[in-house]
């Protein structure tokens, strides 16, 4: 059985155990290649537990002697995950399914590259120091990773991690840094597609050094793998984000194409920053004066493909194409908080903010990486003055989205596939897309809506689409959507359907053709679109699925 860890009731068990004047004590891993664990001071305190692998006592407070006898002067300081100074990570900040571990637990990020965990150090004087990193990696190749300090002004490191032949075998990876007088940022990144080993604790070997505050940083959550509920969520906090749909599609955009197809993808790029949509990019393009779109993922996808491309060739016409299309992005988005399907502004029902084939959540999802300094967005491959720009920009779309979300009878429940930029109400985009509530589109909206800050005001906004979702009222049950067929909603035990359109008024789902008459039979629809659109799938599960596991 996963032991869950409660982090938030350390300072209490803190608070307890400095009042008995713990004497010195030591946990030591069973493993040979293990890292000790002194601790020194008078006021470090160890707590006994029944669940650390195999060590029979957990140090929480670990400011500590070098072990070397030849160096008794020089300190050493050991970051677990529920220490200060432990400040976020892409994945489970506390996992105790395999044996070995020192403290709580260990960090297990999320199993893509670009997952990272995130600490900060303070230092009293300026200098250099050596930092050890016990992993294990049981898989059957190295999990490379690179590490920044202070985003890269402080050195950036590549660090191996190669496997170590079972997940219960711990090994260290040691480097000297340096790092400044005051606040140190540490980024370890994963490099590639399986994330990070499983990280148990950082020690950094020299005098002065504490964990910080994560002053400006968000905080990890400490939620174990089994917890079904966020840790202490309440005003402003973030949810645990492994199994958000939101980020899949993200995840892939790094490795859509190969490397080698760089320059022709950017010889597509248009002088205002924007790209044209469904580009298979055999051959160069002539870039020019054309109108950009954020439509099927135009745009976006280019953009954090190439910035991945930067990191890895440190070629300024890439910086330059990634920070051209960020601006473009940026400046796309209306007054009210949202984007149209094109930019330059080309007319119709584009003008419209577009959910539809999720350009808005898309669009969001890309910035909400950029402010968190996600990769490929966690180097200089954007400014700062960017960063901020990207950060007022998801707020504005947060606004706008709660703003649009439909009400019935007083009661919000989801989004129409386009929106008035200055009225929120749905629009009618091609003739057989009518004013209507989407049940795909607005899957992702929550979803981005569940990567930020759970205000009261997002949180009701999250709940009341779940709810809809989650209604009898809005899915067929024991059925599938099967689009080889010609009547595509056919039985099927267990399962459950969602409409791509539904009534504005009765949740009832439709179905439209060019001509623009709404019926509620599929086969009332011309052979040409019913198999030429999506008109249903299983929509809601994915987000349901991940709501559950969250708690929500």
């Amino acid at each position: 059985m996963k032991k869950i860890i409660n982090l938030s009731a350390l300072p209490m068990v803190l608070a307890l155990a400095a009042c008995t004047g713990q004497p010195e004590v030591t946990a030591t891993n069973s493993s040979s290649e293990g890292l000790p664990i002194s601790s020194q001071s008078s006021s470090s305190v160890a707590v006994s537990s029944s669940m650390g692998a195999s060590s029979s006592s957990v140090v929480i407070a670990s400011s500590e002697a070098a072990s070397s006898s030849s160096a008794a002067n020089v300190q050493a300081f050991t970051l677990q995950e529920g220490d200060a100074g432990f400040c976020s990570i892409d994945g489970l900040a506390v996992e105790t399914d395999n044996d070995g571990y020192t403290g709580l637990g260990y960090a297990n990020t999320d199993n893509y590259s670009g997952a990272k965990i995130v600490w900060q150090l303070a230092a009293q004087t300026s200098d250099t120091f050596t930092l050890e990193i016990r992993f294990a990696n049981g898989g059957d190749e190295a999990r490379p990773a690179q590490l920044n300090i202070n985003e890269g002004s402080n050195g950036s490191y590549m660090l191996a991690f190669p496997t170590t032949n079972a997940w219960t075998q711990w090994e260290t990876e040691s480097i000297t840094v340096d790092l400044v007088q005051g606040l140190n940022t540490l980024e370890l990144v994963s490099r590639n597609d399986s994330g990070l080993g499983n990280i148990d604790a950082i020690k950094i070997i020299g005098d002065g050094i504490s964990g910080g505050a994560c002053e400006g940083l968000p905080v990890a959550s400490s939620s174990a793998a089994s917890s079904s509920a966020p840790s202490n969520i309440g005003e402003g906090e973030f949810l645990p984000q492994a199994g958000n749909p939101v980020h899949s599609r993200y995840n892939k955009y790094k490795s859509e194409w190969s490397h080698d197809k760089a320059d022709i993808i950017l010889s597509h790029q248009y002088a205002n920053g924007g790209w044209p949509k469904n580009q298979a990019y055999d051959s160069a393009g002539s870039g020019g004066d054309g109108l950009g779109t954020f439509d099927n993922g135009a745009t976006t996808l280019e953009m954090t493909f190439l910035a991945d491309v930067y990191n890895a060739t440190q070629d300024n016409k890439y910086l330059n194409a990634v920070r051209k299309a960020l601006d473009y992005t940026l400046d796309a988005q209306y007054a009210s908080g949202g984007w149209p399907q094109y930019y330059p502004l080309r007319g119709g029902y584009s003008d419209h903010v577009t959910f539809n084939d999720d350009a808005m959540s898309r669009i969001l999802t890309v910035l909400h990486h950029v402010v968190q300094k996600t990769a490929p967005y966690d180097t200089g491959v954007v400014t700062d003055a960017q960063r901020e720009r990207a950060k007022n920009a998801v707020a504005k779309g947060v606004d706008y989205i709660i703003k649009a979300q439909w009400k019935q009878n007083g009661v919000p429940t989801v989004w129409c596939a386009q929106h008035g930029k200055d009225d929120y109400l749905p629009k009618k985009a091609r003739a057989y897309e009518l004013e209507s509530l989407s049940g795909s589109e607005s899957v992702e909206v929550v979803a981005f809506l569940m990567t930020q800050p759970q205000t009261e005001e997002v949180a009701n906004a999250v709940k009341a689409a779940l709810a809809w979702f989650r209604s009898p009222n809005t899915y067929l049950a024991d059925y599938t959507y099967n689009k080889s067929v010609e009547e595509k909603f056919v039985p099927q035990n267990g399962s459950r359907v969602w409409f791509r359109f539904y009534d504005l008024t009765t949740n009832k789902g439709f179905f439209s053709d060019r001509d623009s008459r709404k019926v509620y039979d599929i086969m009332d629809i011309s052979e040409e679109r019913r198999n030429g659109y999506s008109w249903g799938g299983g929509y809601g599960e994915k987000i349901i699925n991940y709501a559950d596991s969250v708690g929500y």
